[in-house]
């Protein structure tokens, strides 16, 4: 496969899988919109979804981490790490926090640019229209706390932060109630995009405890160290030596016959 089209925003590397063009496609497609709006729609999730992604990085880079953005087929990824340390429970949960963040405020911001500039019409419209929803609607469904979305890493920091010897249980308990009730909303309202995403979480959510297997500790194992080759003189060390020649058992003496 080739090289995926990448480039560089405020200094964050920024990758972009063909996946993540395909399933922004797909998903206009069942909303049976026309080319020149199928485009524009692509071109919104695009925006959206990578404003979102910057909320991430540039938080997590104001910590001290190198960050990277990959847009993919499960919409987008922000890789960080801080060098030789780890951020806190706190500031990881502002980090997970900060996507969905941005992009309400930047939904907010179209949304008033509608109200002073418009009203839009026709593709113009429609981009203005899905910029607000997208950008709301999508970022409060992201903070619901649904491993893997950043709700579930924001509830996950806070737990860890409030209650760090209870965080795993009641994350578990927390995410798997969350995941089905957004799986029976889902199939009640008829909506299959967000009935399949549910459902794929609450798998997630199923089959997390089967995923580790107990390791079988792997009794020591000691060798003995070899025997150093002798050293003999006038030879280089390295030099294998032969064996000497065991010597001969001497004869015994035959006994003297009796008279």
């Amino acid at each position: 496969m080739g090289e995926m089209p990448a480039f560089r925003l405020f200094g964050i590397p920024v990758t972009i899988h063909p996946s993540f063009l395909v399933i922004a496609a797909l998903l206009g497609f069942s909303g049976r919109l026309p080319v020149t709006y199928l485009v524009a729609w692509v071109v919104v999730v695009f925006i959206s979804i990578l404003i979102h992604e910057l909320g991430h990085a540039l938080t997590a880079r104001s910590y001290g981490a190198e960050v990277e953005i990959e847009l993919n087929a499960i919409g987008g990824l922000t890789s960080w790490a801080v060098p030789g340390e780890e951020l806190s429970p706190g500031r990881r949960a502002l980090v997970a926090a900060a996507g969905s963040g941005v992009g309400v405020i930047f939904g907010a911001m179209v949304w008033l640019f509608e109200r002073f500039t418009g009203p839009y019409v026709g593709v113009a419209g429609f981009v203005v229209r899905n910029l607000i929803v997208v950008n709301v609607l999508w970022g409060l469904l992201n903070w619901l706390p649904i491993r893997p979305l950043d709700g579930g890493h924001l509830f996950s920091s806070l737990l860890q932060k409030v209650i760090p010897s209870r965080a795993e249980s009641i994350g578990n308990v927390v995410f798997f109630l969350t995941a089905a009730g957004a799986l029976v909303a889902g199939v009640m309202t008829r909506r299959i995009f967000l009935a399949v995403l549910a459902g794929w979480l609450l798998l997630g959510e199923l089959t997390r405890g089967r995923q580790t297997r107990p390791t079988v500790p792997i009794p020591p194992m000691t060798f003995d160290r070899p025997a150093e080759p002798a050293e003999r003189e006038g030879e280089d060390l390295g030099t294998l030596s032969r064996p000497e020649a065991e010597p001969e058992p001497e004869p015994r003496p035959e006994p003297e016959p009796e008279h």
